[in-house]
């Protein structure tokens, strides 16, 4: 396999012809273009400080969500029945009356 790639390869090599596969700049192209290069790009060495975002955790997956949400329901079920919520009546005696001064 790999001689058969390397055949296609030199055959594909040969097919190309060396005009086409170098690159030379052309004569109409002016010498002053040809020594600027791409415009720089400022990349300052800090970086603004965004809060707490950069230690943020990442949402789970969504098969661990569902493990989760499983895991949830089966404690919930397995958890001792609560009670019910305890009601107080009304208390059956007045408060003193204030003292007059």
């Amino acid at each position: 396999m790999p001689k058969l790639v390397f055949l296609l390869l030199l055959a594909l090599l040969m097919v190309v012809s060396p005009e086409m596969s170098s690159a030379e700049p052309t004569a109409s192209a002016s010498p002053e273009a040809a020594t600027l290069g791409p415009p720089k790009v400022h990349r300052p060495n800090y970086k603004r400080y965004r809060g707490n975002s950069r230690s943020k955790k990442r949402r789970r997956g969504l098969f661990k969500r569902w493990a989760a949400r499983r895991k949830a329901k089966r404690q919930q079920k397995a958890a001792p029945p609560r009670r019910g919520v305890i009601r107080v009546d009304a208390p059956d005696v007045k408060m003193p009356p204030k003292p007059q001064p």
